[in-house]
């Protein structure tokens, strides 16, 4: 998509008068036909604030399509804000502090979620990633010390009769929505981009960091599973089989608190997003914080009405968000973008494969979707 992106022309914000005036001279953008359209959005640039992301939609789409592609980033941070809610609850559920309430487990974190979204200065919230990492290493190391307890090593004896593959079609759209959004690095690439030194190395370094997430996610996974398959099947997430305690309980709770202090990482852009699509980006800290605390309202609100276990929540926005973004609309944008500039005749072997990747997209997307949402309500009732 960025390549085809750099082949158009608009990206020159110093656009001369010439160019100005034949912009002027356009009809109204609702009244133009799909041609005037394209010539008019390589003169016309896209709103202020606008994503990289964004600017491809728009070049590709036009308004319709920057509009699309920010509701489904905003359906994404509503989700991966509803699986935060989740997970918190989920941690909270297995600790002497529970009330047996979810609502009012739900309270303080939410509270600080909520509190720590209105704060001006953000920059302390992300110095919380390495106690993240510290959280989630103990956790696995507790778990895997429990399942050397209860079973030594006689999982591993006996791994030859395990199956590691999903046994049907619903467990198969469950792992894809989790390998997704553990993955789902495409609707941020552009962001990561822009935020290194060397922005030539992007490539590099994604194929580096997927690789090494993909080496320790195999090791850990299995090895855990192989590990409890003497006395325990697991369905849902793996803290389920982490003991009682006070040092489990002391992870759980810091768990939880390192995702209710990183949550406000994920409200500020989307809040942007929706003052945008509202109209008031040059909105007031007020109005900011209105819109910010509503967010997160509707998110707590939602979680609530959801079953217990955040990994059915994952797998589902994985599925539908993630998928929607990374797999549908990248090809769609390069299928837009390819017509608009090339008129040549035959068989165009890239717009081909364009073509086979968003049917294949579109298929997978559908498909995991709605097994997904089946499953989630199925746990619901």
């Amino acid at each position: 998509v960025g390549s085809k992106l750099q082949e158009q022309k608009c990206f020159d914000n110093n656009a001369n008068s010439t160019d100005i005036a034949k912009l002027e001279q356009q009809p109204v953008y609702g009244t133009m036909d799909s041609t005037q359209k394209t010539a008019t959005r390589e003169l016309m640039p896209p709103p202020p604030g606008t994503t990289t992301y964004g600017k491809v939609a728009w070049y590709a789409a036009g308004p319709k399509g920057l509009m699309v592609l920010d509701l489904l980033m905003i359906l994404l941070f509503f989700g991966i804000l509803i699986a935060y809610e989740v997970a918190m609850m989920s941690f909270i559920d297995n600790t002497p502090l529970t009330t047996g309430s979810r609502k009012l487990d739900l309270l303080i974190p939410s509270t600080i979620v909520v509190i720590l979204s209105c704060v001006p200065d953000y920059s302390l919230l992300s110095k919380f990633s390495g106690i993240g990492l510290v959280a989630v290493a103990l956790s696995f190391i507790v778990i895997s010390v429990q399942g050397f307890v209860d079973n030594g090593c006689s999982g591993f004896r006996g791994s030859l009769e395990l199956k590691l593959w999903p046994e049907s079609l619903s467990a198969a759209s469950s792992w894809f929505g989790v390998v997704v959004f553990g993955y789902g690095v495409v609707p941020f690439v552009f962001n990561f981009r822009e935020s290194m030194a060397n922005p030539k190395k992007v490539t590099l370094s994604l194929q580096l960091g997927l690789f090494m997430v993909y080496f320790g996610y195999i090791m850990i996974s299995n090895g855990i599973l192989v590990l409890f398959s003497p006395s325990y099947v697991f369905d849902g997430d793996v803290l389920r089989a982490m003991p009682g305690g006070f040092l489990p309980s002391i992870v759980r709770l810091l768990m939880t608190f390192v995702v209710a202090v990183t949550a406000p990482l994920l409200v500020i852009p989307c809040g942007e997003l929706i003052e945008g699509k509202l109209g008031i980006e040059n909105a007031s800290m007020r109005q900011r914080i209105m819109v910010r605390v509503i967010f997160c309202i509707v998110c707590i609100g939602v979680s609530l009405g959801c079953p217990a276990g955040f990994v059915h929540v994952v797998s589902f926005i994985g599925c539908f968000c993630v998928a929607m973004t990374g797999f549908v609309l990248p090809p769609l944008f390069c299928i837009q973008l390819s017509t608009q500039k090339k008129s040549r005749l035959g068989i165009d072997l890239e717009l081909l494969c364009d073509v086979v990747v968003l049917i294949v997209g579109l298929m997978a997307t559908s498909i995991t979707s709605v097994m997904t949402f089946r499953e989630l309500i199925v746990r619901e009732a």
